[in-house]
Protein backbone atom coordinates (compact mmCIF):
# COMPACT_ATOMS: atom_id res chain seq x y z
CA UNK A 1 0.00 0.00 0.00
CA UNK A 2 1.39 3.03 -1.15
CA UNK A 3 0.77 6.59 1.50
CA UNK A 4 -1.73 8.95 0.42
CA UNK A 5 1.47 11.55 0.32
CA UNK A 6 3.88 10.14 -2.77
CA UNK A 7 7.16 10.71 -1.81
CA UNK A 8 9.50 11.20 -4.59
CA UNK A 9 13.10 9.76 -5.46
CA UNK A 10 15.77 11.32 -6.49
CA UNK A 11 18.35 9.39 -9.38
CA UNK A 12 21.90 10.27 -9.62
CA UNK A 13 24.38 8.98 -11.90
CA UNK A 14 27.73 8.98 -12.40
CA UNK A 15 28.32 12.27 -10.03
CA UNK A 16 32.79 11.16 -10.11
CA UNK A 17 32.82 13.45 -7.21
CA UNK A 18 36.59 14.69 -6.85
CA UNK A 19 36.91 16.53 -3.20
CA UNK A 20 38.05 20.00 -4.87
CA UNK A 21 38.54 21.11 -1.17
CA UNK A 22 40.12 17.63 -0.14
CA UNK A 23 43.64 16.61 1.43
CA UNK A 24 45.71 14.49 -0.41
CA UNK A 25 48.90 15.13 1.12
CA UNK A 26 49.99 18.17 -0.75
CA UNK A 27 49.76 21.59 -0.18
CA UNK A 28 46.99 23.06 -2.40
CA UNK A 29 46.78 25.94 -4.40
CA UNK A 30 45.68 28.76 -2.51
CA UNK A 31 42.44 30.53 -2.71
CA UNK A 32 40.01 33.31 -0.83
CA UNK A 33 38.15 30.86 1.90
CA UNK A 34 40.22 27.49 1.33
CA UNK A 35 43.33 25.99 -0.76
CA UNK A 36 41.98 23.94 -3.88
CA UNK A 37 43.29 20.63 -5.35
CA UNK A 38 43.00 21.43 -8.73
CA UNK A 39 42.85 18.37 -11.48
CA UNK A 40 44.60 19.61 -15.09
CA UNK A 41 42.11 21.24 -17.68
CA UNK A 42 44.61 19.46 -20.17
CA UNK A 43 43.04 15.78 -18.78
CA UNK A 44 39.72 17.41 -18.71
CA UNK A 45 40.09 18.01 -22.35
CA UNK A 46 40.68 14.75 -23.42
CA UNK A 47 38.45 12.79 -21.24
CA UNK A 48 34.36 12.08 -21.63
CA UNK A 49 34.10 13.60 -17.91
CA UNK A 50 34.95 16.90 -16.28
CA UNK A 51 36.99 16.97 -13.01
CA UNK A 52 37.38 19.72 -10.41
CA UNK A 53 33.29 20.77 -11.65
CA UNK A 54 31.72 17.69 -9.85
CA UNK A 55 33.16 18.78 -6.33
CA UNK A 56 30.21 21.61 -6.83
CA UNK A 57 27.79 20.08 -9.37
CA UNK A 58 27.11 17.14 -6.81
CA UNK A 59 26.45 19.72 -4.47
CA UNK A 60 24.37 21.83 -6.32
CA UNK A 61 22.38 18.70 -7.42
CA UNK A 62 21.60 17.86 -3.61
CA UNK A 63 20.60 21.64 -3.04
CA UNK A 64 18.56 21.74 -6.30
CA UNK A 65 16.86 18.00 -4.61
CA UNK A 66 16.50 19.21 -0.80
CA UNK A 67 14.57 22.65 -2.20
CA UNK A 68 11.98 20.28 -4.29
CA UNK A 69 11.55 18.33 -0.41
CA UNK A 70 12.81 15.22 -1.70
CA UNK A 71 14.39 13.23 0.66
CA UNK A 72 15.23 9.93 -0.75
CA UNK A 73 18.02 9.53 -3.09
CA UNK A 74 19.46 6.79 -5.39
CA UNK A 75 22.92 6.93 -6.38
CA UNK A 76 23.90 4.84 -9.59
CA UNK A 77 27.49 4.12 -8.92
CA UNK A 78 30.09 6.07 -9.63
CA UNK A 79 29.98 8.22 -7.46
CA UNK A 80 33.66 8.83 -7.06
CA UNK A 81 36.10 10.07 -9.12
CA UNK A 82 38.22 6.79 -8.95
CA UNK A 83 37.49 5.37 -5.45
CA UNK A 84 40.75 7.27 -4.14
CA UNK A 85 40.64 6.73 0.12
CA UNK A 86 40.72 10.64 -0.03
CA UNK A 87 38.01 10.93 -2.46
CA UNK A 88 35.60 8.68 -1.02
CA UNK A 89 36.07 10.18 2.43
CA UNK A 90 34.97 13.70 0.58
CA UNK A 91 32.27 11.85 -0.93
CA UNK A 92 30.82 10.45 2.34
CA UNK A 93 31.73 14.25 4.47
CA UNK A 94 29.28 15.69 1.16
CA UNK A 95 26.18 13.26 1.93
CA UNK A 96 26.75 13.37 5.83
CA UNK A 97 26.10 16.88 5.68
CA UNK A 98 23.25 16.12 3.11
CA UNK A 99 21.63 14.14 5.31
CA UNK A 100 22.50 16.14 8.50
CA UNK A 101 20.69 19.13 7.37
CA UNK A 102 18.06 17.95 5.34
CA UNK A 103 17.33 14.44 6.53
CA UNK A 104 18.38 13.10 2.80
CA UNK A 105 18.61 9.13 3.05
CA UNK A 106 20.96 7.29 0.35
CA UNK A 107 21.08 4.27 -1.81
CA UNK A 108 24.11 3.72 -3.19
CA UNK A 109 25.15 0.62 -5.52
CA UNK A 110 28.92 0.70 -7.00
CA UNK A 111 30.23 1.41 -10.47
CA UNK A 112 33.56 0.68 -12.02
CA UNK A 113 35.36 3.88 -10.78
CA UNK A 114 34.49 3.16 -6.72
CA UNK A 115 36.06 0.21 -6.30
CA UNK A 116 38.63 -3.04 -7.50
CA UNK A 117 38.42 -6.44 -6.91
CA UNK A 118 39.51 -7.39 -3.71
CA UNK A 119 42.94 -5.99 -2.76
CA UNK A 120 42.40 -2.46 -4.68
CA UNK A 121 44.48 -0.94 -6.57
CA UNK A 122 46.89 2.23 -7.00
CA UNK A 123 45.74 5.51 -8.72
CA UNK A 124 47.85 8.58 -9.84
CA UNK A 125 46.54 11.81 -11.09
CA UNK A 126 48.10 14.71 -11.97
CA UNK A 127 47.40 18.46 -10.28
CA UNK A 128 47.74 21.61 -10.92
CA UNK A 129 50.61 23.72 -9.36
CA UNK A 130 50.55 27.81 -8.89
CA UNK A 131 52.45 28.63 -11.68
CA UNK A 132 49.98 26.41 -14.16
CA UNK A 133 52.70 23.25 -14.15
CA UNK A 134 51.80 20.08 -12.55
CA UNK A 135 52.74 17.43 -9.72
CA UNK A 136 51.61 13.84 -9.70
CA UNK A 137 49.89 12.38 -6.79
CA UNK A 138 50.03 8.71 -6.75
CA UNK A 139 49.68 5.82 -4.41
CA UNK A 140 51.99 3.77 -6.16
CA UNK A 141 56.08 4.37 -4.78
CA UNK A 142 56.87 3.03 -8.23
CA UNK A 143 54.94 6.02 -10.63
CA UNK A 144 57.34 8.43 -12.26
CA UNK A 145 56.70 11.32 -14.66
CA UNK A 146 59.36 13.05 -16.07
CA UNK A 147 57.45 16.43 -16.84
CA UNK A 148 55.87 16.55 -13.17
CA UNK A 149 57.16 19.50 -11.28
CA UNK A 150 57.11 17.14 -8.34
CA UNK A 151 55.55 13.32 -7.65
CA UNK A 152 53.68 12.74 -4.41
CA UNK A 153 53.28 9.15 -2.70
CA UNK A 154 50.15 8.68 -0.70
CA UNK A 155 48.06 6.33 0.57
CA UNK A 156 45.05 8.60 0.22
CA UNK A 157 45.18 8.08 -3.56
CA UNK A 158 44.87 4.58 -3.29
CA UNK A 159 41.76 2.36 -4.14
CA UNK A 160 39.73 0.47 -2.07
CA UNK A 161 38.74 -3.06 -3.05
CA UNK A 162 35.64 -5.35 -1.71
CA UNK A 163 35.44 -5.35 1.62
CA UNK A 164 37.04 -1.73 2.88
CA UNK A 165 35.61 0.48 0.13
CA UNK A 166 32.19 -1.04 1.16
CA UNK A 167 32.88 -0.22 4.63
CA UNK A 168 34.37 3.51 3.87
CA UNK A 169 30.43 4.53 3.11
CA UNK A 170 28.03 2.75 5.80
CA UNK A 171 25.26 4.99 5.50
CA UNK A 172 24.77 4.44 2.22
CA UNK A 173 22.42 1.12 1.92
CA UNK A 174 25.43 -1.27 1.60
CA UNK A 175 24.27 -2.14 5.75
CA UNK A 176 21.45 -2.66 7.55
CA UNK A 177 20.10 0.79 8.74
CA UNK A 178 17.71 2.34 11.27
CA UNK A 179 14.43 3.44 9.66
CA UNK A 180 14.66 0.55 6.73
CA UNK A 181 10.88 -1.23 6.45
CA UNK A 182 13.32 -3.86 5.09
CA UNK A 183 16.40 -4.84 3.68
CA UNK A 184 17.44 -8.11 3.22
CA UNK A 185 20.90 -9.09 0.19
CA UNK A 186 21.01 -12.03 -1.97
CA UNK A 187 22.58 -14.41 1.17
CA UNK A 188 19.45 -13.35 3.54
CA UNK A 189 19.11 -10.54 6.10
CA UNK A 190 22.57 -10.26 8.10
CA UNK A 191 24.81 -7.46 6.75
CA UNK A 192 28.20 -8.69 7.87
CA UNK A 193 30.43 -9.06 4.48
CA UNK A 194 31.88 -11.84 5.10
CA UNK A 195 28.45 -13.72 4.34
CA UNK A 196 28.08 -12.35 1.34
CA UNK A 197 30.43 -13.80 -0.46
CA UNK A 198 30.47 -15.21 -4.26
CA UNK A 199 32.43 -17.73 -6.35
CA UNK A 200 34.05 -16.89 -9.60
CA UNK A 201 35.92 -18.11 -11.63
CA UNK A 202 38.73 -17.86 -14.26
CA UNK A 203 37.38 -17.99 -18.00
CA UNK A 204 39.52 -21.49 -18.19
CA UNK A 205 38.16 -22.07 -14.69
CA UNK A 206 41.59 -22.82 -13.12
CA UNK A 207 41.34 -19.74 -10.59
CA UNK A 208 38.53 -19.28 -8.59
CA UNK A 209 38.03 -16.55 -5.73
CA UNK A 210 35.53 -15.56 -3.29
CA UNK A 211 34.58 -11.72 -3.88
CA UNK A 212 32.21 -10.19 -1.95
CA UNK A 213 28.51 -8.73 -3.92
CA UNK A 214 27.11 -5.59 -2.45
CA UNK A 215 23.82 -6.43 -3.87
CA UNK A 216 20.91 -5.58 -1.46
CA UNK A 217 17.00 -5.07 -1.42
CA UNK A 218 15.45 -1.97 0.45
CA UNK A 219 12.27 -0.47 1.30
CA UNK A 220 12.41 3.52 1.73
CA UNK A 221 8.98 3.91 2.56
CA UNK A 222 5.30 1.32 2.29
CA UNK A 223 4.67 -0.15 -1.03
CA UNK A 224 8.05 0.30 -2.89
CA UNK A 225 11.17 -1.84 -2.94
CA UNK A 226 14.12 -0.65 -4.15
CA UNK A 227 16.33 -3.02 -5.58
CA UNK A 228 20.50 -1.93 -5.62
CA UNK A 229 22.47 -4.74 -7.94
CA UNK A 230 25.80 -4.29 -7.54
CA UNK A 231 26.54 -5.58 -11.81
CA UNK A 232 30.48 -4.90 -11.05
CA UNK A 233 32.28 -7.86 -12.21
CA UNK A 234 35.61 -8.71 -11.36
CA UNK A 235 36.71 -12.01 -13.07
CA UNK A 236 39.98 -13.87 -12.10
CA UNK A 237 43.14 -14.07 -14.35
CA UNK A 238 44.64 -17.35 -14.85
CA UNK A 239 48.27 -16.98 -14.69
CA UNK A 240 48.62 -14.32 -12.79
CA UNK A 241 49.50 -15.19 -9.39
CA UNK A 242 46.64 -13.87 -6.85
CA UNK A 243 47.23 -10.78 -4.65
CA UNK A 244 49.18 -8.83 -7.50
CA UNK A 245 48.42 -6.42 -10.01
CA UNK A 246 46.48 -8.10 -12.72
CA UNK A 247 44.91 -10.87 -11.03
CA UNK A 248 41.57 -9.52 -11.70
CA UNK A 249 40.08 -8.15 -15.13
CA UNK A 250 38.57 -4.59 -15.19
CA UNK A 251 35.03 -4.48 -14.39
CA UNK A 252 34.30 -1.65 -16.87
CA UNK A 253 33.55 -3.36 -20.47
CA UNK A 254 31.94 -6.31 -18.45
CA UNK A 255 28.71 -5.12 -16.65
CA UNK A 256 25.56 -7.63 -17.18
CA UNK A 257 27.13 -10.00 -19.96
CA UNK A 258 29.69 -11.16 -17.15
CA UNK A 259 26.79 -10.71 -14.65
CA UNK A 260 24.99 -13.71 -16.63
CA UNK A 261 28.18 -16.22 -16.41
CA UNK A 262 29.70 -15.30 -12.69
CA UNK A 263 26.80 -14.12 -10.71
CA UNK A 264 23.67 -16.21 -11.57
CA UNK A 265 22.60 -16.20 -7.96
CA UNK A 266 21.61 -12.48 -8.31
CA UNK A 267 19.01 -13.76 -11.32
CA UNK A 268 17.50 -16.41 -8.77
CA UNK A 269 16.89 -14.10 -6.01
CA UNK A 270 15.93 -11.19 -8.25
CA UNK A 271 13.13 -13.36 -9.46
CA UNK A 272 12.18 -14.43 -5.58
CA UNK A 273 11.51 -10.59 -4.78
CA UNK A 274 9.92 -9.57 -8.10
CA UNK A 275 7.71 -12.86 -7.06
CA UNK A 276 7.35 -11.89 -3.56
CA UNK A 277 6.82 -7.97 -5.14
CA UNK A 278 3.64 -9.07 -6.78
CA UNK A 279 2.15 -11.05 -4.20
CA UNK A 280 2.95 -8.24 -1.46
CA UNK A 281 1.76 -5.14 -3.84
CA UNK A 282 5.12 -3.58 -3.82
CA UNK A 283 6.38 -1.22 -6.54
CA UNK A 284 9.78 -2.95 -7.84
CA UNK A 285 12.15 -0.44 -9.31
CA UNK A 286 15.94 -2.10 -10.32
CA UNK A 287 19.11 -0.37 -10.53
CA UNK A 288 22.32 -0.30 -11.00
CA UNK A 289 25.79 0.80 -12.68
CA UNK A 290 25.22 -0.55 -15.73
CA UNK A 291 23.22 -0.68 -18.38
CA UNK A 292 20.50 -3.50 -19.23
CA UNK A 293 19.56 -2.83 -22.81
CA UNK A 294 21.58 -1.35 -25.57
CA UNK A 295 20.89 2.43 -24.38
CA UNK A 296 22.15 4.00 -28.15
CA UNK A 297 18.56 3.59 -30.01
CA UNK A 298 19.50 -0.19 -31.52
CA UNK A 299 21.84 1.60 -33.37
CA UNK A 300 24.95 -1.07 -32.49
CA UNK A 301 25.34 -2.90 -35.51
CA UNK A 302 25.03 0.35 -37.73
CA UNK A 303 28.06 1.38 -35.60
CA UNK A 304 30.23 -1.69 -36.06
CA UNK A 305 29.60 -1.74 -39.40
CA UNK A 306 30.35 2.07 -39.69
CA UNK A 307 33.37 2.12 -37.23
CA UNK A 308 34.06 -0.93 -35.96
CA UNK A 309 34.32 -2.13 -32.23
CA UNK A 310 34.12 1.52 -29.79
CA UNK A 311 34.45 1.52 -26.08
CA UNK A 312 30.99 2.26 -26.30
CA UNK A 313 29.85 -1.06 -28.46
CA UNK A 314 32.16 -3.22 -26.17
CA UNK A 315 30.00 -1.89 -23.38
CA UNK A 316 26.26 -2.67 -25.22
CA UNK A 317 24.72 -5.56 -22.91
CA UNK A 318 23.86 -8.71 -25.23
CA UNK A 319 20.15 -9.27 -25.94
CA UNK A 320 20.49 -12.17 -23.03
CA UNK A 321 20.71 -9.65 -20.39
CA UNK A 322 17.25 -8.32 -21.26
CA UNK A 323 15.64 -11.75 -21.31
CA UNK A 324 17.20 -12.87 -18.37
CA UNK A 325 15.74 -10.23 -16.49
CA UNK A 326 12.51 -10.36 -18.01
CA UNK A 327 12.32 -13.85 -16.96
CA UNK A 328 13.29 -12.35 -13.51
CA UNK A 329 10.73 -10.77 -13.59
CA UNK A 330 12.22 -7.05 -13.25
CA UNK A 331 10.28 -4.35 -15.41
CA UNK A 332 12.25 -1.80 -14.70
CA UNK A 333 15.72 -0.90 -14.23
CA UNK A 334 18.20 2.52 -14.00
CA UNK A 335 21.61 2.47 -15.24
CA UNK A 336 24.38 4.49 -15.61
CA UNK A 337 27.94 4.24 -16.87
CA UNK A 338 27.73 5.85 -20.18
CA UNK A 339 26.73 9.00 -19.19
CA UNK A 340 23.61 9.19 -21.65
CA UNK A 341 20.01 9.61 -21.10
CA UNK A 342 17.64 7.55 -22.82
CA UNK A 343 15.06 5.28 -22.54
CA UNK A 344 15.03 1.49 -23.94
CA UNK A 345 12.68 -0.88 -23.95
CA UNK A 346 12.54 -5.11 -24.93
CA UNK A 347 9.74 -7.07 -25.14
CA UNK A 348 9.95 -10.96 -24.91
CA UNK A 349 7.63 -13.72 -24.84
CA UNK A 350 4.63 -11.46 -23.39
CA UNK A 351 7.30 -9.71 -21.04
CA UNK A 352 8.69 -6.07 -21.14
CA UNK A 353 11.89 -4.15 -19.69
CA UNK A 354 12.62 -0.97 -19.44
CA UNK A 355 16.04 0.45 -19.21
CA UNK A 356 16.19 4.30 -18.22
CA UNK A 357 19.60 5.55 -18.72
CA UNK A 358 20.36 7.95 -16.48
CA UNK A 359 22.98 11.18 -17.38
CA UNK A 360 25.68 12.14 -15.54
CA UNK A 361 26.43 15.23 -13.63
CA UNK A 362 29.68 15.75 -15.42
CA UNK A 363 29.29 15.12 -19.23
CA UNK A 364 26.54 16.69 -21.71
CA UNK A 365 23.69 16.95 -20.92
CA UNK A 366 24.24 17.16 -16.60
CA UNK A 367 21.09 16.30 -14.66
CA UNK A 368 19.55 13.74 -12.55
CA UNK A 369 16.00 12.37 -12.86
CA UNK A 370 13.02 12.24 -10.23
CA UNK A 371 10.50 9.06 -9.82
CA UNK A 372 7.05 9.95 -8.76
CA UNK A 373 4.99 6.10 -7.92
CA UNK A 374 1.39 5.84 -8.11
CA UNK A 375 -0.76 3.43 -7.98
CA UNK A 376 -0.20 1.40 -11.08
CA UNK A 377 2.31 4.48 -12.69
CA UNK A 378 5.83 5.56 -12.50
CA UNK A 379 6.18 9.22 -13.55
CA UNK A 380 9.76 10.30 -14.47
CA UNK A 381 10.86 13.88 -14.75
CA UNK A 382 14.42 14.61 -15.68
CA UNK A 383 16.16 17.76 -14.32
CA UNK A 384 18.93 19.42 -15.28
CA UNK A 385 21.45 21.32 -13.34
CA UNK A 386 23.50 23.44 -16.36
CA UNK A 387 22.50 26.70 -14.85
CA UNK A 388 25.07 25.79 -12.23
CA UNK A 389 27.69 28.76 -12.74
CA UNK A 390 31.37 28.32 -13.82
CA UNK A 391 33.67 28.78 -10.80
CA UNK A 392 36.03 32.33 -11.64
CA UNK A 393 38.38 30.68 -9.66
CA UNK A 394 38.68 27.62 -11.84
CA UNK A 395 38.86 29.32 -14.72
CA UNK A 396 41.64 31.80 -14.09
CA UNK A 397 43.92 28.67 -13.38
CA UNK A 398 42.63 27.11 -16.00
CA UNK A 399 43.82 30.27 -18.18
CA UNK A 400 46.75 30.22 -16.87
CA UNK A 401 47.23 26.48 -17.71
CA UNK A 402 46.69 27.33 -21.28
CA UNK A 403 49.23 30.35 -21.22
CA UNK A 404 51.52 28.19 -19.90
CA UNK A 405 51.37 25.07 -22.25
CA UNK A 406 49.19 26.33 -25.49
CA UNK A 407 46.38 23.65 -25.14
CA UNK A 408 43.34 24.27 -26.89
CA UNK A 409 39.99 23.65 -25.54
CA UNK A 410 38.13 24.82 -28.12
CA UNK A 411 35.09 27.29 -26.83
CA UNK A 412 35.27 25.73 -23.34
CA UNK A 413 36.47 28.67 -21.51
CA UNK A 414 34.24 31.01 -22.93
CA UNK A 415 31.41 29.67 -21.47
CA UNK A 416 29.51 31.43 -18.65
CA UNK A 417 27.70 28.72 -17.33
CA UNK A 418 28.07 24.86 -16.36
CA UNK A 419 25.69 23.43 -19.45
CA UNK A 420 27.17 25.44 -22.15
CA UNK A 421 30.93 24.22 -20.35
CA UNK A 422 29.76 20.63 -20.61
CA UNK A 423 28.04 21.58 -24.98
CA UNK A 424 31.57 22.83 -25.44
CA UNK A 425 33.76 20.28 -23.94
CA UNK A 426 31.29 17.18 -25.72
CA UNK A 427 32.09 19.31 -28.95
CA UNK A 428 35.58 19.35 -27.98
CA UNK A 429 36.01 15.78 -27.61
CA UNK A 430 35.08 15.18 -31.34
CA UNK A 431 37.96 16.01 -32.66
CA UNK A 432 40.64 15.82 -29.66
CA UNK A 433 39.36 11.82 -29.26
CA UNK A 434 36.55 10.53 -31.12
CA UNK A 435 37.95 10.58 -34.55
CA UNK A 436 41.56 9.69 -33.48
CA UNK A 437 40.04 6.70 -31.72
CA UNK A 438 37.37 5.31 -32.80
CA UNK A 439 36.81 6.49 -36.52
CA UNK A 440 38.34 5.14 -39.73
CA UNK A 441 40.63 7.27 -40.97
CA UNK A 442 39.27 7.47 -44.35
CA UNK A 443 36.07 8.61 -43.23
CA UNK A 444 38.00 11.04 -40.50
CA UNK A 445 39.53 12.41 -43.40
CA UNK A 446 36.17 13.64 -44.65
CA UNK A 447 34.80 14.54 -41.69
CA UNK A 448 37.36 17.13 -41.94
CA UNK A 449 36.70 19.06 -44.98
CA UNK A 450 33.16 18.40 -45.79
CA UNK A 451 30.06 20.35 -45.48
CA UNK A 452 26.20 19.19 -45.34
CA UNK A 453 25.90 20.14 -48.65
CA UNK A 454 28.72 18.01 -50.32
CA UNK A 455 27.01 14.87 -48.77
CA UNK A 456 23.76 15.87 -49.33
CA UNK A 457 25.32 16.45 -53.32
CA UNK A 458 26.90 12.54 -52.96
CA UNK A 459 23.79 11.30 -51.83
CA UNK A 460 21.57 12.30 -55.58
CA UNK A 461 24.68 10.43 -56.77
CA UNK A 462 22.92 7.57 -57.73
CA UNK A 463 26.12 5.57 -59.00
CA UNK A 464 28.38 4.92 -56.11
CA UNK A 465 31.37 6.68 -55.15
CA UNK A 466 34.56 5.20 -53.07
CA UNK A 467 35.57 6.50 -50.37
CA UNK A 468 38.65 7.04 -51.76
CA UNK A 469 37.33 8.82 -54.66
CA UNK A 470 34.98 11.03 -52.89
CA UNK A 471 36.85 14.57 -52.96
CA UNK A 472 37.39 14.44 -56.59
CA UNK A 473 33.69 13.09 -57.16
CA UNK A 474 32.28 16.06 -55.50
CA UNK A 475 34.59 18.68 -57.56
CA UNK A 476 32.55 17.29 -60.53
CA UNK A 477 29.25 17.35 -58.50
CA UNK A 478 29.32 20.63 -57.92
CA UNK A 479 30.23 21.73 -61.51
CA UNK A 480 27.57 19.63 -63.39
CA UNK A 481 24.28 22.19 -63.36
CA UNK A 482 21.76 19.10 -63.33
CA UNK A 483 23.66 17.88 -60.03
CA UNK A 484 22.27 21.39 -58.63
CA UNK A 485 18.98 21.29 -60.40
CA UNK A 486 18.16 17.96 -58.60
CA UNK A 487 19.41 19.17 -55.00
CA UNK A 488 17.39 22.52 -55.22
CA UNK A 489 14.46 20.64 -56.32
CA UNK A 490 14.75 18.87 -53.21
CA UNK A 491 15.27 22.07 -51.93
CA UNK A 492 12.27 23.55 -53.45
CA UNK A 493 13.76 25.73 -55.46
CA UNK A 494 15.50 27.42 -52.32
CA UNK A 495 19.12 28.42 -53.27
CA UNK A 496 19.52 30.16 -49.79
CA UNK A 497 18.64 26.89 -48.00
CA UNK A 498 21.34 25.41 -50.67
CA UNK A 499 23.88 28.11 -49.23
CA UNK A 500 22.86 27.56 -45.45
CA UNK A 501 23.80 23.86 -46.32
CA UNK A 502 26.88 24.79 -47.24
CA UNK A 503 27.97 26.79 -44.36
CA UNK A 504 27.66 23.99 -41.77
CA UNK A 505 30.39 21.73 -41.91
CA UNK A 506 30.22 18.24 -41.32
CA UNK A 507 32.23 18.48 -37.67
CA UNK A 508 29.45 20.57 -36.73
CA UNK A 509 27.01 17.53 -37.97
CA UNK A 510 29.06 15.13 -36.20
CA UNK A 511 29.47 17.53 -32.73
CA UNK A 512 25.42 17.67 -32.91
CA UNK A 513 25.35 13.59 -33.25
CA UNK A 514 27.31 13.04 -30.45
CA UNK A 515 25.36 15.43 -28.47
CA UNK A 516 22.17 13.62 -29.31
CA UNK A 517 23.72 10.03 -29.29
CA UNK A 518 24.85 11.09 -25.09
CA UNK A 519 21.02 13.58 -24.51
CA UNK A 520 18.47 12.16 -26.94
CA UNK A 521 15.61 14.99 -26.82
CA UNK A 522 17.61 16.64 -23.88
CA UNK A 523 20.15 17.48 -26.97
CA UNK A 524 17.39 19.35 -28.78
CA UNK A 525 17.44 22.27 -26.66
CA UNK A 526 20.95 23.18 -27.62
CA UNK A 527 21.13 22.36 -31.51
CA UNK A 528 19.67 25.30 -33.93
CA UNK A 529 16.47 24.31 -35.47
CA UNK A 530 18.08 25.09 -38.91
CA UNK A 531 20.42 22.69 -38.41
CA UNK A 532 17.84 20.08 -37.61
CA UNK A 533 16.01 20.41 -40.55
CA UNK A 534 18.90 20.34 -42.99
CA UNK A 535 20.19 17.25 -41.30
CA UNK A 536 16.48 15.55 -41.78
CA UNK A 537 16.92 17.25 -45.73
CA UNK A 538 20.28 14.76 -45.85
CA UNK A 539 19.15 12.08 -43.87
CA UNK A 540 16.21 11.41 -46.05
CA UNK A 541 18.31 12.04 -49.58
CA UNK A 542 20.55 9.07 -47.94
CA UNK A 543 17.38 6.93 -46.80
CA UNK A 544 16.05 6.87 -50.82
CA UNK A 545 19.44 5.52 -51.99
CA UNK A 546 20.95 1.98 -52.59
CA UNK A 547 24.40 1.42 -52.75
CA UNK A 548 25.90 -2.10 -52.23
CA UNK A 549 28.67 -2.65 -49.78
CA UNK A 550 30.34 -0.59 -47.57
CA UNK A 551 33.28 0.37 -50.13
CA UNK A 552 30.73 3.45 -51.31
CA UNK A 553 31.06 6.84 -49.50
CA UNK A 554 27.27 7.24 -49.93
CA UNK A 555 26.54 4.13 -47.85
CA UNK A 556 29.07 5.02 -45.35
CA UNK A 557 26.93 8.42 -44.71
CA UNK A 558 23.76 6.83 -45.03
CA UNK A 559 24.66 4.41 -41.61
CA UNK A 560 25.85 7.60 -39.78
CA UNK A 561 22.69 9.50 -40.84
CA UNK A 562 20.49 6.61 -39.78
CA UNK A 563 21.68 6.50 -37.34
CA UNK A 564 21.29 10.41 -36.64
CA UNK A 565 17.63 9.45 -37.67
CA UNK A 566 17.42 6.81 -34.94
CA UNK A 567 18.89 9.42 -31.86
CA UNK A 568 16.36 12.04 -32.32
CA UNK A 569 13.30 9.75 -32.68
CA UNK A 570 13.48 7.22 -29.51
CA UNK A 571 11.32 6.59 -27.34
CA UNK A 572 10.55 10.09 -24.56
CA UNK A 573 13.53 10.23 -22.33
CA UNK A 574 12.86 13.44 -20.63
CA UNK A 575 9.51 13.98 -18.68
CA UNK A 576 7.11 10.96 -19.26
CA UNK A 577 4.94 8.48 -17.35
CA UNK A 578 5.06 4.48 -17.22
CA UNK A 579 2.48 2.37 -16.94
CA UNK A 580 3.74 -0.68 -14.52
CA UNK A 581 2.03 -3.19 -15.96
CA UNK A 582 2.51 -2.82 -19.70
CA UNK A 583 5.33 -0.83 -19.57
CA UNK A 584 3.71 1.54 -22.07
CA UNK A 585 4.87 5.14 -21.92
CA UNK A 586 2.88 8.22 -22.73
Amino acid sequence: MLPSKRPRIAVVADAHFHDLYGDYDFPGIPNSERSMAVRMLADTARSTRVFNESHAALCFTLDDIAARDIRHVVLLGDYSDDGQVATVAGVKRVLDDYASRFGMRFYATVGNHDIFGEQGRHRSKRFLTESGSYRLVTSDPQASDVHAQMVNVTPKMFCEGYPAGLAALPDVGFFRRPGDLHWETPFGVGDDLEGRRYEVRSQDGTVVRRLVDASYLTEPFPGVWLLMIDANVFEPVSGVPVGTSGDLADSTGAGWNAMLRHKPFLFDWMRDVADRAGRLGKCLLAFSHYPAIDPLNETLADELSLMGRTSFSDRIPAPDVATALIDAGIGIHFSGHLHVNDTARVRRDGGALLNIAVPSLVAFPCGYKILTVEPGHLHVETVGIGTMPIDPALQALYQAEVVRSGLKTGTMLEAQDYGTFLYAHLGHLVGRRFLKREWPRDIVSLLQVLTLADVAFLAIERQPVPVREAVSALEKLRARPQAQNRLLQRLKGDSAALDAMRAVSMMTFLADWYRLRMASELALDWIEADHLAQYAVVADLLREGSWEGDSAVQARFALLFRMYGKFVSGLPSRNFRIDLASCEID
